[in-house]
């Protein structure tokens, strides 16, 4: 799940999706988080942001594993996904609810040419979140394709936003090649770990 108002991160998201369906048997949707000030305001939001349905806490309760995706401001998650996070918290108070799912982060910062970052410490957030709700965090498996990732991280995906441009100032891809192995490597290992983890042992 994620939330965005520009599609670069339900780029990242599908792909990292696509990384899990490489798994047999397992089974993934992509879902957004609905404003809860702005709602599904189009005019808010770039075309095929909104296009997929609405996380509710019943689909995050049913699921063996969550990765959620949030643009990363001033060190932090955007204040829409923390919101949504805080409407979980009766699944802490009901019992642990959410205890041994499988949990991933990834995030997109403004741009790395002007020097952007922040991503860590944002994606650390997330995964003390889930690590005080008895989650499994799961990141980026360790590969040489991390060398090529100017913003790579062992914590989770994370890509230059909306401003990326190269040093020229020509507008490059929402998503680079190597940005690309790293969320779909992310999926993947989510999915193979949490098989593991939850299946039945036939």
């Amino acid at each position: 799940m994620y939330f965005s108002r520009t599609v670069n991160l339900v780029t990242l998201a599908n792909v990292i999706a696509e990384g899990v369906r490489q798994v047999e048997g397992a089974d993934v949707g992509v879902y957004r988080v609905r404003d809860p000030v702005d709602g599904d305001d189009a005019s808010k939001y770039e075309d095929g942001a909104l296009d997929a349905p609405i996380i509710t806490p019943e689909i995050i309760l049913d699921s063996d594993c969550v990765i959620i995706g949030s643009p990363a401001s001033q060190n932090f998650a955007c204040k829409e996904l923390v919101r949504f996070l805080e409407t979980l918290s009766d699944f802490q108070t009901s019992g642990c609810l959410l205890k041994g799912k499988v949990a991933g982060a990834f995030q997109a910062v403004s741009g790395y040419v002007c020097g952007y970052g922040g991503h860590e410490l944002s994606l650390h957030q997330l995964h003390g979140w889930f690590l005080q709700h008895g989650m499994l965090p799961v990141g980026v498996p360790p590969s040489p394709v991390m060398e090529d990732a100017p913003l790579a991280s062992p914590y989770g995906t994370c890509m230059a936003g909306k401003s990326r441009a190269d040093a020229t100032g020509n507008k490059l891809k929402a998503l680079s090649e190597t940005e690309v192995k790293l969320a779909y490597s992310q999926g993947e290992w989510a999915a193979i770990i949490t098989k593991q983890l939850h299946d039945d042992g036939d």
